[in-house]
Formats: structure tokens, C-alpha cells, sequence
């Protein structure tokens, strides 16, 4: 009924950037009422996001602890985990909109660790919430410090490539340009990026399992194969299984949506609202939203409207992307991807040095 209404509506050629993100806003609004109107239990919201929160933790406890009795194969583990881990990572950026228990700042902060917790890849979130909401007010800009730590608007290639894929690569390559470009926002933000040992035990563990893993696989292919008995038999079998239940699911959620939110932002020449986002629903993609909640076809939404909690804004998507499409919103941009997430086509005086 929507999209018929929709078709019904005048041409949307003569409006400009500003007037087709208002009507977005609209159409969005509107949808979610109606959504909210016919399903009656969305008005426990507080309820529903305490109840994923809680749930997704104890899932990836319940599926660690079944791997480690050898009731699932290693695969099930790291897929199921990594979905859990995505639903808390869409959690988390529901709380730094204060989605759930605005009034209550225990309950927040308390959800706040345990999102974090169980992807203690990440910085904590009390310092993502100040740069994901300077995200909001400056996407597409130089001082968007959470989308280029990221990789937005690198040019293609491997340095971009180490970025998305590795914490380490993307302080060690962004973070000089970042620090010289957003000085001034960065002096603003009081939360400390660091917040105990955990991301700092997280990555010991992550790089011990790889170069373990990497000296074991190399010495097995020379034929050599590398015997190991008492506590090093031990400590490498412990790393082998907190990889499975914990360091690959997390590494695997991060890495997909760094690779979808870095790629539908555009960056460079982007003059408002309208020209933030794409949509990323390409069949091709769906391995990535595999472990990112479906981020690329749907967050684009969320720039327009960021009062939805995720799984809301789920609901209502097939029921907007018709809208999107109408007022011009692009789908399936992989040009962009070439020179940088440059909104226009010729992207001559936006490159940033490689």
C-alpha cells in the first residue's frame, strides 16, 4: 500500500538534496508508526533490548561451552558466535542513541560492558559513543574519526585492505592523518579510548593464535611439522579454543562491517544529509551481513531517523527501500569503492594521498 501511495506522489525531479531528505524522513517516521501501531509489544523497549543483550552473552557462553564438549563441530561455534556478537555490536550503538533506559544511567553503563565484553576487540563504548555521535554531525568529513579509523575514503589498495582487517594496521596507518585532521574534536572527547587490560588481552591472544598458528602451518608444509608437549601442548590448545568460541567470531563481525560501513559512507565532497549513505544489499554482500546485521542495506535508514532501535529499523526497510529509490538514494554504488567512497563520479581534487 505504501509503495502504491508512493507512486501516486509527483515527480521528486525539482527537489533539491534538502527537500528529498526531509520527505525521506517522512515516509521513514511514518512507517515506523504504522509498524509500531500494529505490533503492540514494541512499546517494551527497554524490555526487548535488556532481553537481546542478556541473550545474545549467554548464547555465545551456551555455544562456547557446547564446542568445548565436543557437541558442535569448530564452524557452528565461530558462525553462531558471530552472529550473537553482531546482535550485541547493534545493541551497543542503540545505547550510545540512549534507545533503551534513558533515564537510567546504571542500566546503561551496565549494558555497556557487556556488550563490550564479549567484543573486547573494540575501544569501549563509552568512547565510541562521543566519536559515532561526531560521526552523525560530520559524516563525509575529514574529522569523522570513527568511519576513517575505519578506512573511509582511502584510495583502493593494500594499505586500505590492512586497515579494515587489522586494529594495529589502522592506528598505526590512519592515525597520524587522523590525530593532524581532527585535532580539535579529538582535544573535546573525554572518554579515555583505553578502559582496562580487556582490548589489550584480546589482541595478545588474537596475534599469539595467528603467529603460532602461522609458525605451526609453515613448518607443517616443509614437513617438519613442529612436536609440542607439557605447557606448550597446553597454552597452544588453549589459544586454538578461545579462538574458536571468542577470537574469530569477534574478529569476523568486526572485519564485516568495517568493510560494509566504510565502503556505503561516502566521503570527500559530501554536502549533506542526502549524500551520507548508500544501500548495500547486493547478493554478494550477504556474507558480510551475515555477521553485521544486514548493516549495509538498512543503516542508511538510521542516518535519516536515529530514534529506530535495530531491529525496528529491520522490520520497516522493505517497506523504504522503494522510498529510497524514489528520491534518488544510490544502490549497489561499487564504483565508489575505487576512488575513495567519493560521492561523484569524477573524483579529481578528493583523493587523499595514498
Amino acid at each position: 500500500m505504501a509503495v502504491a501511495a508512493l507512486q501516486k506522489n509527483r515527480p521528486v525531479d525539482g527537489f533539491n538534496d534538502k527537500e528529498k531528505a526531509k520527505r525521506i524522513i517522512k515516509w521513514i517516521r511514518r512507517t515506523d508508526s504504522r509498524v509500531r501501531r500494529k505490533l503492540g509489544f514494541l512499546k517494551y523497549q527497554n524490555e526487548i533490548g535488556f532481553g537481546i543483550t542478556i541473550g545474545s552473552a549467554f548464547g555465545m557462553i551456551l555455544l562456547g561451552g557446547l564446542y568445548i564438549a565436543g557437541l558442535i563441530p569448530f564452524w557452528a561455534c565461530i558462525v553462531g558466535n558471530g552472529i550473537l556478537a553482531s546482535f550485541l555490536h547493534e545493541m551497543e550503538h542503540d545505547l550510545i542513541h540512549s534507545l533503551y533506559f534513558k533515564e537510567n544511567p546504571k542500566m546503561q553503563n551496565f549494558l555497556f560492558w557487556v556488550v563490550w565484553l564479549f567484543r573486547a576487540n573494540t575501544v569501549n563504548p563509552w568512547f565510541r559513543k562521543e566519536i559515532h555521535l561526531l560521526h552523525h554531525k560530520l559524516s563525509g568529513n575529514r574529522e569523522d574519526i570513527e568511519e576513517r579509523f575505519i578506512s573511509n575514503g582511502m584510495p583502493f589498495g593494500w594499505r586500505r585492505f590492512l586497515v579494515m582487517v587489522d586494529p594495529i594496521m589502522a592506528v598505526v596507518l590512519q592515525g597520524p592523518r587522523i590525530r593532524k585532521d581532527a585535532i580539535h574534536y579529538l582535544k573535546k572527547i573525554k572518554a579515555s579510548p583505553i578502559k582496562g587490560p580487556f582490548r589489550s588481552i584480546f589482541l595478545l591472544l588474537w596475534y599469539s593464535f595467528l603467529i603460532w598458528g602461522f609458525f605451526s602451518g609453515v613448518n607443517w608444509l616443509l614437513g617438519n611439522p613442529v612436536k609440542e608437549s607439557g605447557w606448550a601442548q597446553s597454552l597452544h590448545s588453549f589459544l586454538n579454543t578461545a579462538a574458536v568460541v571468542y577470537l574469530i567470531p569477534c574478529w569476523l563481525r568486526q572485519t564485516s562491517i568495517q568493510i560494509v560501513s566504510s565502503n556505503m559512507h561516502y566521503y570527500g565532497d559530501v554536502k549533506g544529509l542526502y549524500q551520507q549513505t548508500q544501500v548495500l544489499d547486493s547478493w554478494w554482500v550477504f556474507p558480510l551481513h551475515l555477521f553485521c546485521f544486514n548493516f549495509g542495506a538498512t543503516h542508511g535508514i538510521h542516518h535519516f531517523v536515529v530514534s529506530q532501535p535495530f531491529y525496528l529499523r529491520q522490520m520497516v526497510a522493505p517497506y523504504l527501500k522503494p522510498v529510497l529509490k524514489r528520491y534518488g538514494i544510490r544502490f549497489n554504488d561499487f564504483e565508489s569503492m575505487l576512488h575513495g567512497n567519493r560521492y561523484e563520479k569524477d573524483p579529481v581534487g578528493f583523493l587523499e594521498p595514498a
